[in-house]
């Protein structure tokens, strides 16, 4: 048995339940609050002190990331070759840069300088935008249509699907759905990935979910 454990929102996660969905392992989703993941950090439990972390078999794993791997490597999203598994590495670090810039905004107290922060990011010129541009790019210049090129889809392609469509999802004050404008090469990312059949099921039926409707099919639009 495996146990994910995080928070109840997608964050860091939404990937990880993703690839175990598609694995067919047998998997718990454990949801913890602040005060569940303050006891597990002071009881050394974690092993860097940080969600989301998943119970194996072996111990205890961490690192987002790392957890991804290790999943991703007993599914068919696994890449044999290794210049094509190195380039899915580097998309899952450049995916990760995309999602860190928001952090220093998470220490914004004031709502408003919050908001402020984060508008400057998603304005044509802003660090995020930027990223979403270039990933629109790689996309685009893919001839898989995969963000590293690969035959089939990969972890990246998890990982990408969750954090840029996560986003946008309403629940970051100061960005929305408006990041997504002009950039209908994420919009047929979108469709196609969504359509997989364990995220299909995973996502059908949600799109009141105030956190995941960005997953459901057809939950945008190119009109």
């Amino acid at each position: 048995m495996y146990r994910l454990i995080y928070f109840s929102s997608a964050g860091r996660a939404e990937a990880i339940r993703i690839v175990l969905d598609i694995s067919e392992l047998s998997w718990e989703n454990l949801i913890v609050d602040f005060s569940g993941y303050s006891e597990m950090r002071n009881s050394k439990k974690l092993p860097w002190g940080l969600l989301p972390a998943l119970e194996t078999p072996s111990g205890i794993l961490s690192e987002s990331n790392a957890i991804l791997r290790y999943i991703g490597n007993m599914t068919y999203l696994k890449t044999e070759d290794e210049w094509k598994s190195a380039k899915v590495d580097e998309c899952l670090d450049a995916i990760s840069d995309m999602s860190n810039i928001l952090t220093e905004t998470f220490r914004i107290n004031d709502i408003d300088e919050k908001i402020a922060a984060r508008k400057i990011l998603v304005e044509p010129d802003g660090k995020l935008s930027k990223c979403y541009d270039l990933f629109c790019k790689k996309l685009e210049s893919s001839k898989t249509g995969w963000i590293a090129e690969t035959e089939k889809p990969s972890i990246a392609d998890i990982k990408l699907f969750s954090d840029s469509f996560g986003l946008v999802s309403g629940n970051y004050d100061g960005i929305d759905i408006s990041l997504l404008e002009g950039r209908d090469a994420l919009l047929d990312f979108h469709s196609r990935i969504s359509a997989i059949p364990e995220i299909f099921s995973r996502y059908e039926g949600m799109q009141d979910d105030p956190i995941r409707w960005v997953y459901c099919p057809d939950a945008f639009s190119k009109d």
